[in-house]
């Protein structure tokens, strides 16, 4: 499927010259007594808004696992953070694992800019995502008690986003999600193929 551009954005990548912005954003869902929350980050300086939500620079953001090819055939990606103090109540990345972040929505957004102005000039791809594992590893407590966590996110392409647009869902759990919270159509998709069939005349 083709999109077209903006004519800013179009007239910038012309130009030869253009500032690609990165922006990740994850809605995560509360577990217990964690409330929902839907949190943003770039690879910038300062505070930045975009379309409503706000992204917190975050220089534990690895550049490497957020920037990427710009084609619409990314199968999956790892996004990495790494050094990630625990302190910071405020900082969902660091307290991931009191949401429940299988599945949850991941949006990964690329602005054009022009590297002379840094004025942003519009949006050169979306890509959705939902959360597929997590990794962690805890590093070394520093002299004043304060620990670091370091995470591998990994995504995957099947985003809520294009299941809600389908009747093709996973489990019973999807199932009861999006479609009816009573439904029991996957009740028995995992011991279906084990029942015995019998043909012919009895």
């Amino acid at each position: 499927m083709a999109v077209s551009l903006d004519t800013d954005v179009a007239n910038q990548i012309d130009s030869g010259a253009i500032k690609v912005i990165a922006l990740i954003k994850f809605e995560l869902t509360g577990n217990g007594e964690t409330p929902d929350k839907t949190v943003g980050y770039h690879n910038g300086g300062r505070d930045f808004t975009w379309s409503g939500q706000d992204y917190l620079p975050n220089r534990f953001l690895d550049a490497d696992g957020l920037m990427a090819g710009l084609g619409n055939q990314i199968s999956e990606r790892k996004i990495l953070f790494s050094g990630v103090p625990t302190d910071n109540a405020d900082d969902a990345i660091a307290s991931i694992e009191n949401y429940d972040y299988i599945n949850a929505p991941v949006t990964v957004t690329y602005l054009c800019g022009d590297p002379e102005t840094e004025e942003v000039l519009g949006v050169l791809v979306t890509h959705f995502y939902e959360i597929n594992g997590v990794e962690f590893e805890t590093g070394a407590t520093d002299e004043n008690g304060q620990a670091t966590i370091s995470l591998t996110i990994s995504l995957e392409t099947l985003s809520r986003r294009y299941r809600d647009q389908t009747h093709v869902k996973r489990s019973v759990e999807d199932q009861n999600r999006h479609n009816s919270a009573t439904d029991t159509a996957f009740e028995y998709v995992a011991t279906s193929p084990d029942w015995p069939m019998e043909w012919g005349q009895r």
